[in-house]
């Protein structure tokens, strides 16, 4: 029972790890997206900055074209320094890299250093000197603007870069939380697998449930499997073994009797139970921990178990199998008296549907009731006396 809980409770943590390993995932790639975004959000914008800076240059060349007419230009120069301006200032909010605080100053020199050029450039041509206007903004300007464009595009690739390298980090955090999970969910994988070496044969609550309430304690389960359908049973085996019950003398050759019975059956584990006025008592067992043995008490005539029914009725029962438990064989002990008790046992690979293996099951019930003491006899009037069939020994075993 407490192997069970264990189980569930490691499953729980499993599953918990999970959502909680799936949260960190998902919260990671979208701050990479995230990332990803603003990267190419201010690639844009200092694209557009370039595009403004070359639109600013073309503007003030028309300054001096033969031909064009000043005014439309100076304005469109204005016009273009202040939208310059104002996309600076909204990208500098959305920059990353660590080198972006010095270049937004670098760029904001520039663009100090082209409208002082083109307030030269302006003054001489109010002047009428278009030849030193033109010579300003083919020499000055031109290389203003050129290192402008260039400062901008160097922001760009610092840009890029820091985004990139965040970005990565996000990703290097998705992979390593999933291995970690990973690995969390191997170990206990492995876990999860009985281990027969580990285990206390101890009787599963399922089964306990069917056959017998907790008292009676027929049935352990050491896997939560229920395995493939096993060879046909082993006919000269259970002849041998119900040979040996026949030519039984004393309790000490009980045990490996039963072992033998439970190889036949492939039972992991057998009680016989005996009656004692309106109770069955675990007389015999084999295949359980004597501390389980130990624990286990009596289960009443009327008990909604399997083990209760077949005494009540004189028939065989089974329970079959499940995910979490093993099948089982109930098979009542009939003596001069009536049903005095159970044959139980706990059967794998599903032979409770087996019609040899329940058919053995009644021939080994059968030869014991030549074999144990018959206690009290399991019905509804008063007890009858002992009627013992084999020695004390064995009668004492059955007792206990």
């Amino acid at each position: 029972m407490q192997k069970r809980a264990n189980r569930l409770a490691l499953t729980a943590v499993l599953i918990a790890a999970g959502i909680i390993g799936g949260f960190f995932v998902l919260a990671a790639h979208q701050k990479a997206e995230g990332v990803l975004a603003s990267r190419n959000d201010v690639s844009a914008r200092l694209d557009r900055l370039v595009a403004t800076v070359g639109d600013i240059a073309a503007a003030q060349q028309a300054y001096v074209a033969p031909g064009q007419p000043d005014q439309p230009w100076l304005e469109r120069t204005a016009s273009l320094i202040q939208q310059f301006s104002d996309e600076v200032a909204a990208a500098r909010p959305r920059l990353r890299s660590v080198e972006a605080g010095r270049q937004i100053q670098d760029i904001g020199e520039r663009r100090d250093a082209l409208i002082t050029i083109d307030g030269k450039a302006r003054l001489d041509l109010q002047q009428g000197q278009e030849l030193l206007a033109a010579d300003l903004i083919f020499s000055e300007g031109r290389d203003t603007v050129g290192a402008l464009a260039t400062a901008i595009r160097t922001l760009g690739v610092a840009e890029t870069r820091a985004a990139d390298a965040e970005r990565a980090g996000f990703e290097r955090q998705q992979w390593m939380t999933m291995l970690a999970l990973a690995a969390i969910w191997i170990v206990g994988l492995v876990a999860l697998i009985p281990m027969a070496s580990d285990t206390i044969p101890e009787p599963a609550a399922g089964t306990m449930t069917a056959l017998g309430s907790s008292a009676d304690g027929l049935i352990h389960a050491d896997s939560a499997v229920v395995a493939p359908a096993a060879p046909a049973i082993d006919l000269t085996a259970a002849a041998d073994v119900c040979a040996s019950l026949a030519r039984i003398t004393g309790a000490a050759a009980l045990p490996d009797i039963l072992a033998r019975a439970a190889t036949v059956l492939d039972a992991s584990g057998i009680i016989v139970w005996m009656g004692a006025g309106e109770e069955l008592f675990p007389a015999l067992a084999h295949g359980y921990d004597e501390r389980v043995v130990g624990r286990l008490g009596a289960v009443a005539r009327h008990a909604d178990n399997a083990t209760a029914a077949a005494w009540r009725t004189g028939q065989e029962q089974t329970v079959a199998a499940d995910m979490i438990r093993h099948g089982a064989v109930a098979v009542p002990i009939f003596g001069v008296s009536g049903c005095v008790g159970v044959f139980a046992a706990e059967v794998r690979h599903g032979r409770e549907d087996d019609a040899a293996t329940r058919a053995v099951a009644a021939m080994i019930a059968a030869q014991l009731a030549s074999v144990v003491s018959v206690w009290p006899a399991g019905s509804a009037s008063a007890p009858v006396a002992n009627a013992a069939v084999t020695s004390g020994p064995i009668a004492a075993s059955g007792g206990a």
